[in-house]
C-alpha cells in the first residue's frame, strides 16, 4: 500500500523553514482568524465548519510543534532525513536516467499581491476581468466602488453660479470689486467643473471601472484600466463598523488589514456584510484545502493571474495630463465667456433699468408774467440745498438735472402716506447729486425764476407738477438702487408728468 505523503508543517503554517518564530506567531494568529469554525454556520454550513475544525486542528498541532526550539529541531531532523530516505537511488551509469516529474502547476507561495494594467493583460485574463465587471457565471462577490453619478449632480450644482449671476446682473451696475470677486469665483467653478470633468472622461474611456471583488483566490480591486490583487490568505485583520440611523442598520463601513496597506469599502447593509464574510470564509477554506491536496484544477480553474507578471502598472495615465490639461483649458473658456456675458448684460440692464433718463412728455411753458408780490424777493438757495423730514438715513443715490431759464424745487413724497420726506433745490442748468433714504416716492416740482424763499416758493408765477410714476429706492442683492430724473426733453424718454394744483405740492 502505498503511503500518505507525511504533511510539512510549515507549509500549513504558511511560513518557509528558516521563519522566526515571529513570524510563526504572526502567521498562526492570522490564520487562527480566518479559518476559525466559529466563523461559520454549523447547521447552514456543516461541511465548511468540519474542514474548519480539521484545519484549525492541523494548524494547532503543527504550531505546538514549531513554537518550541526542541520540538521543532526534532521535526527538522526527522523530516530532512525522511526526505533523503525517500529520494531514489542514483540510476546505473549503464541506464538511462528516467526524466524527473514535472513541478507543481501551481504552489502557495506563487500566488502573491500584483498590480497590472489592464491592456497588459493576456486576452483571456482581459476577458474574464470583463465578465466579472458584468457580473456574467463568474463565482466571486462584487462590491461597487464609485460611478460618476455624482459628478454630474455636482456639475449641475456648480452652474447654479450664472443662475445668479444673471440675476444679479438685472441690477446696479457692478463695481471693481464686485467684478473681481465675480471672476475669482467664476474661475474657482471652472477648476471644479474641470475637475469632474476629467473624472467623467477617465470613468468613459476606462473598460475596468471601480469595482472590489473577492474570488476563490485573491482580493480583487479594479479602477480605471488598473487591477490590483491580493491572495485570500494574506488577509491579516477585518474591521466592521454598522451605521445605525433612523432605527435600522444602514452603510456598514467595512475595513480589510493587509501588510502595510488596508481596504476601506462601503456596504450598503448589514445582510451584504454577512455575505462578503462568507465569501471570504468558503474561499479561504477551499483555497487552502486544494493547495493541502495538490489540487492543481482548482488553482487552474480559479487564478485569474497564473503566470501574470505582478508590476505591470501602466508608465502613462488612463488620461494624459496633456488631456487633462485640454478639459481643464476648456471649461476655464467656457466660464469666462459665461462671466463675460454676465458683465455685458449687467451693463445693458443697469442702463436700461436702474438708470434711467426720465422727461417730461409736454414742455412747461415759462411762467407768465405777474405783478411783483409784496413780500421780497431773497437769494437763490445754493444747488443741491436740502431740507429733511425724516430721521432715516440716506443712502440711494439720486440725480437731478435741470435745463437752462427755470430753477427748481424738488419735493420727495411717501408713496404710501402722502408724508413729505425731503426737497432738494436744483439751479437753472445744473445737475445735482444727493443720496435719498430707502423707500418708495412720488416726486414733485415746484418751478420758476425769482425765489422768494421756502413759503412763496417763486411766487406767483410758480408752476407745479408731478411725475405720474413712483420711485423705489431698495437694495437689491448687494446693490442699491437709485435714479436719475432729467428736467427737459430727452428723446425716447420715459417720464410723463402733469400739473397740480399748489395745495397739492
Amino acid at each position: 500500500m502505498r503511503r500518505a505523503p507525511e504533511k510539512d508543517l510549515y507549509s500549513i503554517l504558511g511560513v518557509t523553514p528558516d521563519a522566526t518564530a515571529e513570524e510563526m506567531r504572526d502567521a498562526y494568529l492570522s490564520r487562527t482568524r480566518v479559518i476559525h469554525p466559529d466563523r461559520f454556520d454549523r447547521q447552514q454550513q456543516p461541511q465548511d465548519w468540519k474542514k474548519a475544525n480539521e484545519m484549525l486542528a492541523e494548524l494547532n498541532e503543527a504550531y505546538s510543534i514549531l513554537r518550541n526550539p526542541s520540538t521543532r529541531t526534532q521535526y527538522d531532523e526527522s523530516h530532512s532525513g525522511k526526505r533523503q530516505q525517500q529520494s531514489p537511488p542514483p540510476p546505473p551509469r549503464t541506464q538511462r536516467a528516467p526524466e524527473p516529474p514535472p513541478p507543481p502547476a501551481f504552489e502557495l507561495g506563487e500566488l502573491t499581491p500584483g498590480q497590472a494594467a489592464f491592456g497588459n493583460l493576456p486576452k483571456n485574463v482581459q476577458t474574464r476581468l470583463l465578465k466579472r465587471q458584468q457580473n456574467k457565471g463568474e463565482e466571486q462577490f462584487q462590491v461597487k466602488l464609485s460611478s460618476v453619478v455624482w459628478n454630474y449632480v455636482f456639475i449641475v450644482v456648480l452652474l447654479c453660479w450664472y443662475w445668479y449671476l444673471f440675476a444679479a446682473a438685472d441690477g446696479a451696475k457692478w463695481k471693481d470689486d464686485t467684478l473681481l470677486w465675480h471672476a475669482g469665483i467664476t474661475l474657482a467653478v471652472a477648476g471644479l467643473i474641470g475637475r469632474n470633468c476629467v473624472t467623467i472622461r477617465r470613468w468613459v474611456k476606462a473598460k475596468l471601472k471601480p469595482y472590489f471583488y473577492v474570488t476563490p483566490i485573491y482580493f480583487l480591486k479594479t479602477e480605471y484600466d488598473i487591477v490590483s490583487f491580493r491572495p485570500i490568505w494574506t488577509l491579516k485583520d477585518v474591521a466592521v463598523t454598522h451605521n445605525y440611523k433612523n432605527g435600522s442598520y444602514q452603510d456598514s463601513d467595512v475595513v480589510l488589514k493587509f501588510d502595510g496597506y488596508n481596504e476601506s469599502l462601503s456596504i450598503s447593509s448589514k445582510q451584504q456584510v454577512e455575505n462578503l464574510f462568507t465569501a471570504m470564509r468558503t474561499y479561504d477554506t477551499r483555497l487552502r484545502t486544494a493547495y493541502a491536496n495538490r489540487d492543481h484544477e482548482y488553482f487552474h480553474k480559479n487564478d485569474d493571474f497564473h503566470r501574470v507578471p505582478r508590476s505591470g502598472v501602466p508608465t502613462t495615465a488612463l488620461l494624459s495630463k496633456g488631456a487633462q490639461a485640454v478639459i481643464y483649458i476648456a471649461t476655464v473658456c467656457v466660464c469666462g465667456i459665461g462671466l463675460a456675458a454676465a458683465i455685458a448684460a449687467n451693463e445693458e440692464l443697469s442702463q436700461q433699468r436702474w438708470v434711467r433718463h426720465p422727461t417730461p412728455s409736454t414742455y412747461t411753458p415759462p411762467p407768465r408774467r405777474v405783478a411783483t408780490p409784496s413780500y421780497p424777493e431773497q437769494a437763490l438757495p445754493y444747488s443741491g440745498a436740502i431740507r429733511t423730514w425724516t430721521s432715516s438715513e440716506r443712502v440711494a443715490p439720486f440725480e437731478i438735472k435741470a435745463a437752462q431759464g427755470s430753477h427748481y424745487l424738488l419735493k420727495l413724497v411717501d408713496a404710501y402716506s402722502d408724508a413729505p420726506v425731503m426737497t432738494v433745490f436744483v439751479r437753472s442748468g445744473s445737475t445735482v447729486e444727493v443720496e435719498v433714504p430707502l423707500g418708495t416716492y412720488e416726486v414733485r416740482y415746484a418751478a420758476g425764476e425769482t425765489w422768494y424763499g421756502y413759503e412763496y416758493l417763486f411766487g406767483p408765477e410758480t408752476s407745479y407738477s408731478k411725475a405720474d410714476k413712483t420711485f423705489t429706492f431698495e437694495v437689491v442683492g448687494n446693490q442699491i438702487s437709485g435714479f436719475t430724473i432729467t428736467l427737459y426733453k430727452v428723446a425716447h424718454g420715459n417720464l410723463h408728468t402733469s400739473g397740480i394744483r399748489p395745495t397739492d405740492f
